[in-house]
């Protein structure tokens, strides 16, 4: 038990340090952001380590505090800014179609096939249409265009 006190007496801001940076590369390679707070907590305990040398368990009880905070105000954070991401209609591209114009190339009780840039679509429409005519694209449902007449 000794030797492991004086191990832990032994402690300083390098090796928070070194514990964060091996943190943060688990978290590159995970890409979760579930290593990243825990991470940042390492950095930040470095920092206290370094600026007001404390005790082992001050510093182990402020890394995790630090973990505890962070994860539960940081998630939630990056959560919404991917998302906000995945809104922006990157590598979807049915949702930037709505907007754009097409031309019906056949259409009956309001289902049809229409012409958008260079692909026919599936598509519904509210409003009676007929081949040849303007159409936009209101919205999407998964392979289905939702049109209306310009």
């Amino acid at each position: 038990m000794d030797t492991l006190i004086s191990l832990l007496n032994q402690v300083g801001p390098q090796h928070w340090l070194v514990l964060g940076l091996i943190l943060l590369i688990a978290e590159m390679a995970s890409g979760t952001t579930y290593l990243l707070w825990p991470a940042v907590a390492a950095f930040a305990t470095a920092l206290l380590a370094w600026l007001a040398p404390t005790g082992w368990a001050v510093e182990l009880i402020v890394f995790a505090l630090l973990i505890i905070v962070l994860t539960y105000f940081g998630h939630p954070i990056v959560r919404r800014w991917r998302n906000e991401g995945a809104a922006s209609g990157l590598n979807e591209r049915s949702t930037t179609l709505i907007g754009v114009r097409g031309v019906v190339q056949n259409f009956a009780n309001g289902v049809g096939s229409v012409k958008v840039q260079d692909t026919v679509w599936r598509a519904t429409s509210d409003e009676a249409l007929d081949a040849g005519q303007a159409v936009e694209v209101a919205a999407v449902d998964g392979v289905t265009l939702k049109v209306k007449r310009v």
